[in-house]
Parts: structure tokens; sequence; C-alpha cells
């Protein structure tokens, strides 16, 4: 036996449930296939800048998921706050309401657009988003044929959710949101440092009743009479108690051939995710004093000048900006597409921006065909997806950003972590 758990994935599912296991005294083996921890939330070390795999939004600050997960392990994290995102809109830049209050002072709505999205807020915030989740956003919406009402739902939906196509979003997704965001006392915070906080805390936990492998890739998962029987990595077995499967569900497939239903293998594995390009610019020169999101409308892009948020993630006197264009899954596929999605978004940077390509000492253009594990459209909410306890498998759990858990995203991760270790705890009794 390796250990009594092993964990299938290092991104912040995984992460989470073994740091969880680990503080409560449980030896745990992680096997992480990459060279580095955190998957879709990782950082690069490059020429004195601190560069997270693209935006990563902490909801709610101290309030949220994340600070949630790690005072499970009582750590603290610590958070730099924001500034007031910011609309790009007409060619210069407004504050995005984000609250009420906001909604009703904005000048960038008219009296009777104010009027009946405050009334759509209150129709989502009022309604059980158990009975909205089957509903798109677009069809409960008064006013959907004014064209500032479906245009801002797309600004909120996008960044709430990185789900702006509100044809197919889930209300019960977005009223879940709304209900949260209004008893916040903030919307959005940078953790000191980035995801590098995040991933180093949960691992130092790890590390202190167990191993984190990378560079180990699982092969397989033997199940056998509705148990694991045992995981391979690099020809070995390993066995446990019990096992954790961390990785995107939508990959189950490549890991067993027996054991689970064949409806829910399938079902996992149409699993639609949430897909972008990231656009990373290491920048010489300061562009800009703006210290909080930067949001454009049509097409709906978001960016942020994360060396205003948190200085120590670029070296002194330059600056680190992050920018993400979220796009169909499918619409990334065609690569001459992808191509021209790309192109129109550098030109929008250079747009809002002027010469800050100039100043590039280094970039990075990520073509992302996953971004968060599930897009919360309708099939796709919480009440749809597998929870952390496999079907038919006494000793086999989930964790990560595709579980059935609140929220989107990161937000997931975390709270399905936190679930699942909660459950093999229960399990190990």
């Amino acid at each position: 036996m390796s250990a009594q758990v092993i964990v299938i994935g290092a991104g912040y599912g995984g992460l989470t449930t073994a740091a969880i296991l680990a503080h409560n005294g449980v030896e745990v083996e992680v096997f992480e296939a990459t060279g580095h921890l955190g998957g879709r939330a990782s950082f690069d070390f490059k020429d004195g800048f601190i560069v997270d795999y693209g935006i990563h939004a902490n909801r709610f600050g101290r309030e949220g998921a994340a600070a949630s997960a790690l005072k499970e392990i009582n750590y603290e994290l610590e958070f730099v706050r924001m500034g007031e995102p910011l609309l790009y809109y007409e060619g210069s830049f407004v504050k995005l309401p984000t609250a009420p209050v906001d909604f009703i002072k904005t000048k960038i709505l008219t009296a009777a657009d104010k009027a009946i999205l405050i009334g759509n807020m209150v129709k989502l915030v009022a309604g059980k988003h158990q009975n909205l989740a089957d509903r798109s956003l677009e069809s409960i919406l008064i006013g959907r044929n004014r064209k500032a009402i479906p245009e801002i739902f797309s600004i909120l939906a996008g960044l709430c959710l990185v789900a702006p196509d509100i044809s197919k979003t889930s209300a019960g997704e977005m009223a879940q949101f709304l209900k949260r965001a209004m008893r916040a006392k903030e919307n959005v915070a940078y953790p000191k440092g980035g995801t590098r906080q995040i991933i180093e805390a949960l691992a130092s936990k790890i590390e202190k009743n167990g191993h984190i492998r990378t560079g180990h890739r699982v092969k397989a998962i033997e199940i056998e009479n509705g148990k694991v029987k045992s995981v391979l990595v690099k020809g070995e077995k390993h066995k446990a108690e019990a096992v954790v499967f961390a990785v995107p569900l939508q990959r189950i497939p490549d890991f067993l051939e027996k054991g689970l239903p064949q409806d829910f293998i399938e079902k996992c594995a149409s699993i639609v995710p949430t897909a972008g390009i990231s656009v990373d610019l290491c920048l010489s020169d300061k562009v800009s004093d703006i210290d909080g999101l930067v949001v454009t409308p049509n097409p709906l892009t978001m960016g942020q000048f994360t060396s205003n948020i948190d200085p120590d993630v670029a070296p002194e006197g330059k600056q680190l900006a992050t920018f993400y264009y979220p796009l169909p899954v499918t619409l990334l596929d065609d690569k001459e597409n992808a191509e021209k999605e790309e192109e129109k978004f550098l030109d929008l940077i250079e747009q809002m921006f002027p010469g800050i390509m100039e100043k590039v000492e280094w970039r990075r253009i990520l073509t992302l065909k996953m971004v968060d594990g599930f897009e919360p459209r309708v099939g796709q909410s919480a009440k749809h997806r597998p929870g952390v306890r496999a079907p038919q498998v006494e000793n086999l759990f989930f964790a990560g950003d595709v579980v059935s858990a609140p929220g989107s995203g990161g937000d997931v991760a975390f709270f399905s972590g936190v679930e699942a270790a909660r459950q093999v705890l229960s399990y190990l009794k």
C-alpha cells in the first residue's frame, strides 16, 4: 500500500483534498502528471515576473471558497484589495456597475433600462435557483429585446460565471451567484503573490504527512468488485484505502475501461468546459495606473494590471498585465478562426492602451480549450453534475472544478475538495 489515500491530480481540487486529509492525520500520496502544481491555476517565474496561468478571480475574497478551504488547514490567506472594476465603453473607461446602487447611478443606462434591470435582479434573487436552473438567463429576462439589458447581463454572466452567452447560461446559476454576492462584503480580491501563495500553502501541509509526486502520470485505475483495487503509475501498481480522482471528469474514459456505469462515463465525457484566449504581457515600463478589472462589453473580455494590485509580481519599474477573452471551445477547434480572434483581441488591448505592445518585453498567448471544467449552462448546473462520491465504487471520490458544488471554476474546485476530504474521512472511520 502506497498510502492511506491516493489523490490523482494536483490542481486546486486535488491539493485541497490532500491538504485537509494530511491535516487530519491521513497519509496521502498525490500523483501529478506534469512537472508543476496547481493545474490550470499554476504560475511561472520569468525574468523577475511571477506570472499566473491566466486570470484567477478569488470571488468574495476573505469570505470566498479559497479562503474557506485554507481555513480547514488553519491557514489564513493574505489578500490584496483590488480597485473598482472599469468598463471600456465608447472609447473611454467608466465605472462598471456591479451593485444595485451602481446601476441606479450609472450614466451608461437610460432611466427605463435601469428600472428594468433592477426588476430582473429582484426576479433572480427572489426566485429559487433550483427552479431556474433549467432555464437560460436570456429566456427569463424582462426587456430582453432592449439592447442594454442583454448586454449588461452578458457582462455580469461573463464576469461572475465566465459564461457570457446568456442564451445558454443557466439562470439558476446566475441567481445563486447574485444571492451570495449581495451578502458579501467584497466582490473580488487578489491573493498576495497570486496563485503561488495558495498552492504553496496547500503543498506544505500535504508534505507534512505525505508526498507529492510530480511527473507521475497515472495510466489506469483498476476497479474490482465495487472498489478501486489499484492505481497504475510508471508500471507499478499502488494501493490505498481510498482514491480521489481530481482530474477533469471529462477524462475518466482515459483512466478506466470498466467499473463505473457506462452512462455515467459518457455524461462526464460530454461536459462542455469554458474556453478562451489568455494574453500575458510583461512590460518594460508602466502603461496604466488601473488597479481593478478592466472589462469590454462587445466582445466581452477582461483584464488586469496585476502588478498595480500586487507590486511583488513584477520587477521595480516594470509592469505585468493579463487579459482574457472567453470563447466557445468549438471555435478554438478551428485554427484559422482562433487566429482571427487572437488578432482581434490583441488589437482591442492596443486600442484600450495605445502603445502597450511597444513596451512588451515578453508575452505569452495561450489558446485554452479548458479554462474552467464546466460552462454553467443549462443542463450543466450543480444538480446535473456528478457529486464527490463515485457511483457503484465505494472507495472512489471526485474533486475538482467539474464536480457538483456551488459557484464556478476555482470556487467549485475548492468547495468540492473540502467536501471530498470530509467524505473520505468519514469513509476511513
